[in-house]
């Protein structure tokens, strides 16, 4: 009876995480707002802070359920003051929406992006869809809903 448990979780296809590019130098994270947002600033002092939304994904307002889930789940992702970094979807143009740029986000070597997807906690938008980490984003969602995590627990 173990060894059967054993051999199906061994043989579970989970999605691999995408491996963090050389984005060059970091940001910190000094504040959130809502579940998928954050004003970083620079480490080394080169730029101004800003606001960066999450390109790709759409995660619940402060008045939806999973709200509460996905802002913890987000602060544990970010921990303690760590270097993020930030990736464009296209980097010839800087997308920009209500004074936030909307951008991939990388921290810890992981693609907050993704994380929060296969811990249940997002959906993945049209533009995500169509975006570079697309494929992976989508894979991301569909092992939460069958794992009924975060947003899916309450199909179980």
């Amino acid at each position: 009876m173990v060894w059967i448990a054993l051999t199906a979780i061994v043989c579970l296809d989970l999605v691999k995480p995408p491996k963090q590019p050389d984005l060059g130098f970091a940001w910190r994270e000094t504040e959130l707002r809502g579940s998928n947002e954050m004003k970083i600033r620079p480490v080394m002092f080169r730029e101004q802070s800003r606001w960066v939304r999450l390109y790709g994904i759409d995660v619940p307002n402060a008045s939806q359920r999973g709200y509460s889930g996905a802002r913890q789940d987000l602060e544990v992702l970010l921990g303690r003051a760590p270097d993020v970094y930030f990736e464009d979807e296209d980097p010839k143009k800087c997308l920009r929406r209500n004074a936030s740029y909307v951008q991939y986000v990388w921290t810890q070597g992981k693609l907050l992006q993704f994380e929060l997807l296969r811990d249940g906690w997002a959906h993945v938008n049209e533009e995500g869809r169509k975006g570079k980490y697309g494929s992976l984003l989508i894979a991301a969602e569909a092992e939460a809903r069958r794992f009924r995590d975060g947003l899916w627990a309450s199909a179980k």
